[in-house]
Formats: structure tokens, sequence, C-alpha cells
């Protein structure tokens, strides 16, 4: 007689036998509609803060940005005097007065270059015109809705009285200010975050410039 084998079916059913409760706890593996709610309600918060950080720190970036646009103009004015042997000067257009935050953001201004030395008092707003064509393109800077340099939320503060609404320096690379337009020995201009006013804060950037004609920018966070 041959030997016998067993069934190798009848063992793999004794090795693993299918239990009911393996069949009941897969059926409660799924999760309820209440409970994907809740799930996508916290998913909602958590998205909703994040974006809400996002814009801030998008805005805070924008307020430097403009800022350092600011301070870059001031420096290349200075150097353009030294270079020309002429004044040059940014000359302030539009200012944000209220910084009312539920308005749009407000601010211009234009660099531009003298002729003292020859009897002229005009001002030609960068580049230098050459052969009678006006040109202002390298020159004017705008942060209004639209403008050249749109930048959301993004104000110049009121400068104050300065003389002809402008920060000038001599050929000599000094400032040709008056000695009204000096507080604590400097010209101040101030880049507003509007959105953080509307959150209570008090976020800005303040350019000063001193006598020596140094251009400093210091941020401002109450």
């Amino acid at each position: 007689m041959g030997k016998e084998f067993p069934d190798p079916g009848q063992r793999q059913r004794r090795k693993y036998p299918i239990s009911t409760g393996t069949i009941l706890a897969s059926s409660r593996a799924g999760h309820t509609l209440a409970e994907l709610a809740v799930a996508l309600a916290v998913v909602a918060v958590l998205v909703g803060m994040g974006w809400g950080m996002f814009r801030t720190r998008i805005t805070s970036y924008r307020m430097f940005h403009v800022a350092r646009m600011m301070h870059s103009d001031l420096t290349t004015a200075r150097a353009l005097a030294l270079d020309t042997n002429r004044e040059v000067r940014i000359h302030f257009v539009e200012a944000d007065l209220a910084l009312d935050p539920s308005d749009a953001q407000h601010g211009a201004w234009d660099i531009q270059v003298g002729n003292r030395g020859s009897g002229s008092t005009e001002w030609d707003t960068l580049p230098l015109d050459e052969d009678g064509v006006v040109d202002v393109s390298q020159g004017e800077r705008s942060l209004e809705e639209g403008g050249s340099n749109e930048a959301d939320d993004i104000s110049l503060a009121d400068w104050g009285s300065l003389d002809d609404d402008a920060v000038v320096f001599t050929p000599r690379g000094w400032l040709g200010n008056r000695n009204a337009d000096f507080v604590d020995g400097f010209v101040a201009v101030e880049i507003v975050n509007k959105r953080a006013l509307a959150e209570g804060l008090n976020e800005r950037v303040r350019l000063t410039v001193a006598r020596s004609g140094f251009v400093r920018m210091e941020p401002i966070l109450e």
C-alpha cells in the first residue's frame, strides 16, 4: 500500500481558521460621517490659521522690500550727486496722510537731478533728458494701485514739513536740507504696514538720513 498524505486544504484550514471576530473587527474599521466631518473641520481650521500667518508674513516681507527700495534710491541719489557734481533729490509726491487700514495704500516719489551750478532751478527726473527727449521711466516710484511699484497694504507715511517735500544731496554728498528738516540730527521718512495696523500693531520701517548723507534703515514694531 502506498503512503497516504494528508489533504493540504484541510491542513491549511486548520492552521488559519476564519474567525467571526475578525469579520466584525473589519466591519468596524471604517469611519462614520461624523468622524470625517470633525477631521475636515480640524483641517480647515489649521489651513485657515496657516493662510493668515502666510498673509501676515508676505505683507511684512513686502514692507521691507519697499523700504529697501527707498534705501537704495537714497543711496543712489547720493552717489549720483557725487558722480555728476550736481544736486540730486528724492522728491516725495504722494503720502498716506490718514493711514486708514480700510483704505488702499498710498505713496510715490521721484529721483531728480538739478543743476544749480549753472543757475538752473529745474529738476530732471531720471534718466537725464537728452536732445529734448523727456523720459521719467527710471526715476518714478509709485506704491499706488496700478502704480509702477504697486505694493498692497504698504504705504509711505506723511513726511511732515520737509522743504520742497524732498531729501536733497549736494554735489559733495551731504544733505542740503534746511535745519528745520532735521529731527535729532536726521531727516526721516517711514514705510508702514497697513495690514498690521488693521490688526492693532504698529509695524513700520524708518529710514533716516544724517547730515553727512549716510542712510540708515530701522524696523519698528510696537
